[in-house]
């Protein structure tokens, strides 16, 4: 195991970044933080950055996530999910580093109903999903010790995300449209974050693809009627909610979305010993962070 050499944690303001510097915190393990300071496009500044700290692993948190943006600014998502995603594997792998790092369920098509495994080809409808698969791609290309981990529908208490989104959408009492025809299945940060943390207490080496989310499949419009239960439950809604179910075809995002993509997590639970929950218990779990968070709103 390699503790004395550190974790470099990029991305480290995000979402996902926030909670897993906390996890790392929490299980003891030393970390080098890093956010928009160090440009993960540019390989001099990863440099200087990496030099004289002793890196065993690199994390990455960093990412285009514009989903919309992206089809007017392919180069731009390209350069970060594609082009950073090497240059770090490419560090990572000069200095004999661990590298995990985070795609996304956007790289599959969504156009049939059984669960997606690991082995199953991407085929992105849009250009954030292939730029986040073409990111898988050069990682594999010049690294062999890595976990990359596809998730979906992400959120946590750190924001911004579809939870914090809807949440405020109730709380203004303007209430929302929400898409039924796209199903999947949300991941709630902090459980991804506890179990990225475990897996690195445990020195593993079960390097590949895993798949991971919440247990269940839902649709948008069922996991923003949970977010208004549920917050309202937990005081965090008052008032009345107006929650309106709407067609793909009836949105305007500018980015073709999947219909259906539930990944399949079994392999990152048999391999990796990961925690999965019901999505509904981990919503709820959610709630509860939040409220033991001093002053927070989500």
């Amino acid at each position: 195991m390699e503790f004395d050499r550190g974790i470099w944690l990029t991305g480290a303001d995000g979402m996902l970044g926030r909670q897993l510097a906390a996890a790392f915190a929490e299980e003891g393990l030393p970390c080098h933080a890093s956010d928009r300071e160090v440009d993960i496009r540019d390989r001099h500044a990863l440099e200087g950055f990496a030099r004289g700290r002793r890196i065993g692993w690199i994390v990455n948190c960093a990412a285009y996530t514009a989903v919309d943006r992206a089809e007017d600014e392919p180069d731009a998502a390209l350069a970060v999910n594609a082009a950073g995603v090497e240059n770090l594997a490419r560090l990572a792998a000069g200095r004999g580093a661990r590298f995990i790092h985070f795609s996304t369920d956007y790289v599959f098509a969504g156009d049939r109903p059984g669960p997606y495994r690991e082995d199953e080809p991407p085929r992105p409808l849009s250009r954030y999903g292939w730029s986040k698969w073409q990111g898988e791609l050069r990682l594999a290309a010049v690294h062999d010790r890595f976990f990359l981990f596809r998730v979906s529908w992400l959120y946590g208490v750190h924001g911004p995300n579809f939870v914090h989104t809807m949440l405020r959408l109730f709380r203004e009492g303007g209430g929302a449209r929400v898409v039924n025809d796209q199903f999947g299945s949300p991941t709630y940060a902090a459980l991804l974050a506890a179990n990225i943390a475990g897996l690195i207490a445990s020195g593993s080496e079960r390097f590949g693809v895993y798949h991971y989310c919440d247990r269940g499949v839902i649709s948008w419009f069922d996991f923003a009627a949970a977010v208004r239960d549920l917050g309202r439950a937990a005081g965090r809604i008052e008032g009345p909610v107006a929650l309106e179910a709407v067609s793909t075809a009836a949105y305007s995002g500018r980015a073709p979305r999947p219909a259906r993509v539930v990944l399949n997590s079994g392999k990152a639970e048999r391999e990796l010993g990961f925690l999965v929950r019901d999505w509904r218990q981990n919503l709820g779990e959610f709630f509860r962070e939040t409220a033991r968070r001093p002053g927070a709103k989500p």
